[in-house]
């Protein structure tokens, strides 16, 4: 029995849309197993895979929760608790604002609503043939239809206690309409109501209020950078190792209780002997003793020795060092075990396998470098296994990260192979919005699958750097290494822009139509600059010496009719190699796809020559190019510099600089960096001018 969707509505920022989570399920890991054991490998990766070493069953993987700060991630895990353990922590603060004020604005007095605002909770629980001995705790929300399903709906409601009362109060307060302060007032009248926490089946048939859904789940969470003081591990142990002396250990217990009263009755004797008779007599001098007396003894308990009987050392080489003087990473680390296992050692034995067990540990990377995060995803199964597998239980546990790390998110990606179980936050419309993402989502092409050439090549680039992506506001996919280097230079010039996380990746932008379903998919505005790859003849061995004088091979392309582009995501984009009718951009949804259009009365193949085109006459672009190629410059421009001859001839300074775009672009950085006067400064091209307009607007900008 799993834990296989949460769905939120009207909570804090979850409204009624893309506001379901989908957590690892047990039909898949089952679907794995099946195979695996059809193939007979016996290889380690099948057992990460599979998930059952011996008797214990856990998640293949964990389900990964990411997103950019205040994305909702720690608010899912805080509905888990409170619906699991903290049943009455809700409150009318609790209501997401914007649910609240539409709920008011389409108030009306003379004809009020049948309800009153509510938050939702829909979970559901995915069975499996061997969860009979749980299913006991489900029976209040099976009916008939529901016996051959392996999913079962339970609804969660907070909900007004007294409707009859709240639309009275309702009535009373807005009876006169409503001012500009109608949304505070009526804020001011949930917050004095009383509310229930109800459970209802999937035909929303209220059950019994006696049930409690802590009795069909545990939760433990683990919240971010619990370091609460330098000594925090040896607290950690000393209470792990206290609990077990009380429930694992009892007889040890009772035989050290044992000798700690001879020791207690020897030190009696001792501070008897040694010191009472002394403090007696002083206070003799003072007071009269006739009437009181002063006794001392030794009062060694168990529980006294427990609380300071651990000192947490790490062993560096064959050094002890104190707790307090190691890295906090480690200590991190440490902790998130320590927790795990107190957990597991308080847990009832029985329980086990009549609960749901969850365990969330949130944001796993706080202190840790990059190499520790990535090794942590990678084995955090692993290391539970080991863990688990010392109580020789068949322990049923799944495990929720949350995290705002890339280096986890590929670790995620890489270790398991997959993108599945991966669960998106991202905000539209100031609202959370949750994309469970999995290989179908983001494959390339619906047909394709996860061993064809251009899925293997899409979670390949996103080890470099693109899982960046996933922690953008908006991202620029760009074709070249001169983009890449000048574009980021121009984003903080911006005000719109600046201010804003945006990611510039370079991926090549002819492969950018492989990253199309992956962006509809994060749904942030990605801006693709790529080359309009005009295809035209090209000098080869065969061209004659006439051809080269008569400079075919560097002709200006001045209109586009019975042209051709051999982009492919153009292609893909536009729906044809034909360019003739080519707009100046291409606009999907929250993607815009930049290229080169008419520049001074040229077309463009590339960024260096639409930059050429756009300041063939700029001082600090002339002084570039007399740099780079301080021959062909003279030829092209003369002795006495005639700027237009730039213009003219920029699809040759387009091929005589295919060799050197690094140097060029390297070269216009460092210029542009130290250029002191803004008016001095090249400017960008037209088409990715306009595509950071685009950019700067779906931030928010004018």
């Amino acid at each position: 029995m799993f834990l296989k969707r949460l769905k939120l509505t009207n909570y804090r920022k979850f409204s009624a849309e893309q506001n379901v989570v989908e957590f690892i399920s047990s039909k898949i890991v089952k679907k794995q197993e099946d195979e695996n054991a059809e193939e007979t490998v016996t290889t380690e990766e099948t057992k990460e895979v599979s998930g059952k070493i011996g008797e214990i069953d856990v998640a293949s993987g964990t389900t990964l929760i990411i997103g950019k700060n205040n994305a909702g991630k720690t608010t899912i895990i805080t509905a888990l608790d409170n619906l699991i353990n903290h049943s009455n922590a809700f409150g009318a603060n609790d209501f997401n604002y914007r649910y609240l004020q539409e709920y008011l604005n389409d108030y009306d007095v003379n004809n009020p609503p049948v309800s009153a605002p509510y938050i939702e909770f829909k979970i559901t629980i995915e069975l499996e043939e061997d969860s009979s001995d749980r299913i006991s705790n489900l029976i209040p929300f099976m009916l008939v239809e529901d016996i051959e399903d392996s999913e079962l709906d339970i609804c969660i409601r907070y909900e007004v206690g007294d409707l009859v009362f709240f639309q009275s109060e309702m009535k009373e307060s807005f009876s006169e309409g409503k001012d500009k302060n109608a949304f505070a007032k009526f804020l001011n009248l949930l917050q004095d109501i009383d509310y229930t926490l109800n459970y209802y089946d999937k035909n929303l048939n209220r059950i019994d209020a006696d049930f409690k859904l802590s009795n069909l789940m545990e939760l433990q969470c683990i919240k971010a950078n619990h370091l609460k003081n330098d000594h925090c591990l040896t607290d950690a142990f000393n209470k792990i190792i206290n609990y077990r002396y009380d429930h694992v250990f009892q007889k040890e217990k009772k035989e050290i209780t044992k000798e700690l009263e001879q020791i207690n009755s020897d030190l009696t004797q001792n501070i008897s002997k040694n010191h009472t008779d002394v403090i007696r007599n002083v206070l003799k001098t003072l007071v009269s003793m006739e009437r009181m007396g002063v006794d001392l003894s030794a009062d060694i308990t168990f529980d006294k020795l427990m609380k300071d009987l651990i000192k947490y050392e790490y062993i560096e080489d064959d050094t002890n060092i104190p707790e307090d003087q190691f890295g906090l990473g480690y200590t991190n680390l440490v902790m998130i075990i320590a927790t795990i296992i107190d957990y597991m050692e308080r847990y009832p034995d029985s329980s086990f396998n009549s609960k749901i067990n969850l365990i969330s540990i949130e944001e796993p990377e706080t202190f840790m470098h990059p190499q520790m995060q990535e090794l942590f995803i990678k084995n955090i199964n692993e290391a539970i296994r080991v863990l688990l597998s010392s109580k020789d239980k068949d322990v049923n546990s799944q495990i929720i990260i949350t995290t705002h790390s890339s280096h986890i998110l590929n670790s995620k990606i890489h270790s398991t192979n997959t993108f599945n179980n991966i669960c998106y936050l991202h905000e539209k419309k100031s609202n959370a919005s949750v994309t469970n993402l999995c290989n179908k989502i983001v494959m390339p092409n619906e047909s394709e699958d996860e061993e064809s050439e251009t899925f293997r090549f899409l979670k390949k680039h996103i080890k470099y750097k693109v899982s960046e992506l996933f922690f953008s506001e908006a991202a620029i996919f760009v074709e070249g290494f001169a983009e890449d280097m000048i574009i980021p230079y121009y984003i903080e010039k911006r005000e719109g822009l600046c201010k804003h996380f945006v990611s510039v990746f370079n991926i090549n932008g002819a492969h950018g139509f492989l990253y199309k379903r992956l962006i509809e998919a994060l749904g942030i505005p990605v801006l693709i600059i790529t080359d309009l790859d005009i295809e035209r003849k090209e000098e080869s061995e065969e061209d004659t010496e006439e051809d080269r004088k008569s400079a075919t091979i560097y002709q200006q392309i001045r209109c586009l009719d019975d042209h051709k582009t051999t982009n492919a995501t153009i292609i893909d984009l536009y729906g044809k190699s034909d360019i003739s009718a080519i707009s100046n951009h291409i606009e999907k949804n929250n993607l815009y796809l930049a290229y080169q259009g008419k520049i001074n009365g040229y077309y463009a193949t590339s960024f260096e020559e639409a930059f050429i085109l756009t300041n063939y006459d700029n001082a600090l672009a002339n002084e570039l190019l007399k740099e780079l190629k301080p021959q062909i410059y003279k030829s092209i421009v003369g002795k006495i510099p005639k700027y237009e001859k730039n213009k003219e001839n920029s699809y040759k300074w387009q091929r005589k600089l295919e060799k050197s775009k690094g140097e060029f672009a390297s070269k216009l950085l460092y210029k542009i960096v130290n250029e002191e006067l803004e008016e001095n400064l090249p400017k960008l091209p037209q088409y990715i001018s306009d595509g950071l307009d685009w950019l700067e607007e779906k931030l928010g900008g004018n």
